[in-house]
């Protein structure tokens, strides 16, 4: 026997099955590992599971900064430049008008049809932007913005307008928020892509579902005499006849679990 082919054909056997072992452990760790998921391998589970999405959705961070701000106490010279309408300050920071002349609405309502009457009809009309018209409320819901991004199912900066039985605007509340600035150092902001996967693998999407391109805005992080808000993800996503809005912390990369009675203010 040549001992020294032997040998070599041993060493060869050891080797081929370390290899062999290796690769099943790394395949056993990723598979263990949802940090792992590959892109190529998300899109599959997307895939497979018939879920739309926009296929532009962002997969490079960006970086922003948390904003504060407080509530605007309103005083008799705001209201005093509100014309043809009678206008009552509750608690300070939220005022109820009743329309002298009701404002009609078109039968295919746009948000854009509204556009000059928050301009000229509303305190600073143009820093709120539209989120819902609930046509079995018959509210239609404008939430305030920093910087073009909505700050999310926010309170104290919100404007509800009242539709009567003859589809015209007739009140409105509206509160706001003032000295809004940034604040802290810049935050890495997780990619849309990212938070996508973080919604589907908390299992907040479902099968044959309609992911919308989602938007950045803000949502109350911390909330006492001024609020912190932080940056958000904002998700529409449709499942038959129903949609449902999802939120996500653009930082902490965590899901905002929207309460019941929050869920009716969203609405």
């Amino acid at each position: 026997m040549d001992w020294s082919k032997t040998k070599s054909i041993f060493i060869i056997v050891f080797l081929v099955l370390d290899i062999f072992l290796m690769s099943l452990f790394i395949n056993k760790v990723s598979e263990s590992n949802p940090e792992t998921l590959s892109q190529a391998t998300f899109e599959e589970k997307l895939k497979a599971d018939k879920i739309k999405y926009p296929k532009t959705l962002s997969q490079d961070p960006t970086e922003e900064k948390y904003i504060q701000a407080k509530s605007k106490k309103f005083k008799d010279e705001d209201i005093s430049i509100l014309k043809d309408q009678d206008v009552t300050v509750i608690n300070e920071s939220t005022i109820h008008s009743t329309l002298d002349e009701p404002v009609p609405l078109d039968k295919d309502f746009s948000p854009d049809d509204l556009n000059d009457f928050m301009e000229n009809q509303v305190i600073d009309g143009d820093k709120y932007s539209f989120w819902a018209y609930n046509t079995e409320e018959q509210t239609i819901t404008y939430y305030q913005t920093y910087r073009g991004r909505q700050l999310f199912n926010n309170t104290n900066g919100k404007i509800v307008l009242t539709v009567n039985n003859d589809n015209k605007i007739v009140s409105y509340k509206q509160s706001m928020l003032e000295d809004l600035n940034e604040f802290g150092e810049d935050k890495s902001i997780i990619p849309s892509f990212v938070a996508l996967q973080g919604l589907y693998t908390n299992q907040k999407i479902s099968p044959d579902s309609v992911v919308h391109k989602p938007k950045l805005g803000y949502w109350t992080f911390l909330s006492e005499e001024s609020q912190v808000l932080a940056p958000t993800w904002h998700f529409v996503v449709e499942s038959g006849d129903k949609e449902e809005d999802l939120f996500i912390n653009a930082v902490e990369g965590q899901i905002v679990e929207v309460t019941k009675p929050e869920k009716e203010t969203l609405e």
